[in-house]
């Protein structure tokens, strides 16, 4: 039996689309058309309307992505995890960009699928989240090894301290937050400021966020 013949002894995959190209979501639309177990619920224009639909609508998937208008997919993918856990968010991009990768893997997204896969491949890609499990395409797999295998050179500490730092938190602010002494503040963010060989907040802060820290 096959993965569709399979799946079409259950209920629908309810997919909605998040992309700001019609002819793009035309293709895609029409690609998940062929798939007897999937059906296009929704489709979204930009950001908003993507976090705005997700969480009417309930889809399991949200095919998301990047580039579009409104707020950014780090936002969106942290606004989904808040407030409409069930969805699975599932990135499908030409851009396997370092930032991307690491901020939205460290975002939760289910699975980061590159628009040059095959269609059948973005089928099971989304299969397989729903399935619980995750799909990334292999260049950006070998990214997230290699990102893997840099080690981190703060400690936990300043990592959080780095968290709020990137949220634009004052030391004052950081300090009442974790309930430490300012001048213990201090300290942490000179330390950081040392180890990540950056000179200002405004720096730090995109060192954070291009890796998932201090995303909201």
């Amino acid at each position: 039996m096959t993965d569709i013949e399979q799946a079409g002894c259950s209920e629908k995959i309810r997919v909605l689309l998040a992309d700001d190209h019609p002819l793009i979501r035309r293709g895609i639309r029409n690609t998940l058309a062929l798939a007897e177990d999937m059906d296009v619920v929704g489709e979204a224009v930009d950001g908003s309307q993507a976090k705005r639909m997700s969480c009417q609508m309930r889809p399991d998937v949200l095919l998301l992505d990047l580039n579009m208008p409104g707020p950014s997919p780090f936002e969106t993918a942290a606004y989904l995890r808040e407030n409409c856990p069930t969805v699975k968010i599932l990135v499908l991009t030409a851009y396997d960009d370092d930032a991307y990768v690491r901020g939205l893997a460290a975002g939760g997204v289910a699975g980061y699928v590159l628009k040059d896969e095959t269609e059948e491949t973005v089928a099971r890609a989304i299969r397989a989240v729903v399935a619980g499990g995750t799909w990334f395409s292999g260049p950006v797999v070998e990214k997230l090894g290699q990102m893997k295998a840099e080690e981190s050179p703060l400690t936990d500490r300043e990592r959080e301290v780095l968290a709020l730092m990137a949220r634009g938190w004052e030391n004052r602010e950081i300090a009442e937050e974790l309930c430490l002494e300012d001048q213990t503040v201090r300290n942490y963010v000179s330390s950081i400021y040392g180890k990540l060989e950056v000179s200002s907040r405004v720096e730090a802060a995109i060192w954070a966020r291009e890796r998932g820290i201090g995303v909201q």
